[in-house]
């Protein structure tokens, strides 16, 4: 885990304080969360994100890293690539019933290694009774930097903390012409402990992009 991962953890840790009722597959709840991922694309490489995220009153923050390792290179000097950082402010408005929140802001990213790179993002969370549908986009550009990401998330809770889920990160760099189109289906599960509740999921996914298969899981903590 390089610097800048233990630096989000500090910064989030920081953040920890009373809130109001959670809901740990809400990315916009007013709750700490740190959040700890991994996706395997298939026997090539795998990929490690670290995301913090809070909300302040009217305002959504996230700071997040990534991480790759190669499966192929040589054994000796396999290690895990640094792919970069983002900081991402969004100002938050809600529909009169508050069951459908959306935010506007900017965001600013370090792609490593070609730079730094800047542009906007759009965030969501709809509730539908038990059903949620949640999602992010991203437009950033610099120099030889043109990307955009788009995350649409689908979720349906369950008795006991269970749920299913189906929450892709798309990917489009326009600059590289290299692109992620995954969709998948899996599942998780919140644990309610003192003090905190921990998310776990499990979601394989397919990239017709690349034709090939992504296993998507991790970890959230969030605070009470």
């Amino acid at each position: 885990m390089n610097r800048i991962s233990l630096l989000l953890i500090v910064l989030t840790l920081s953040l920890v304080r009373s809130s109001l009722a959670q809901d740990a597959n809400n990315p916009i709840d007013p709750s700490p969360t740190l959040g700890f991922f991994n996706r395997f694309y298939g026997d090539e490489f795998s990929r490690s994100q670290i995301i913090g995220n809070v909300t302040f009153d009217k305002w959504f923050i996230r700071l997040s890293a990534e991480e790759q390792f190669d499966y192929e290179t040589d054994e000796q000097s396999r290690e895990f690539l640094f792919k970069g950082a983002n900081f991402l402010v969004a100002r938050l408005y809600s529909s009169k019933n508050d069951q459908h929140k959306f935010g506007f802001g900017a965001i600013v990213s370090y792609f490593n290694p070609r730079g730094w790179g800047g542009g906007v993002n759009v965030v969501s969370v709809s509730k539908f009774n038990k059903w949620k549908v949640i999602s992010l986009t991203t437009l950033q550009g610099g120099d030889e930097i043109f990307a955009m990401e788009f995350q649409p998330g689908l979720y349906r809770d369950f008795n006991k903390g269970w749920y299913i889920r189906s929450h892709p990160r798309m990917l489009f760099d326009f600059e590289k012409d290299d692109y992620e189109v995954p969709l998948g289906f899996g599942f998780g599960n919140i644990l309610d402990t003192k003090g905190s509740k921990v998310n776990l999921f499990f979601e394989p996914q397919y990239d017709f992009s690349n034709n090939m298969w992504i296993l998507y899981c991790g970890v959230k903590i969030l605070w009470k």
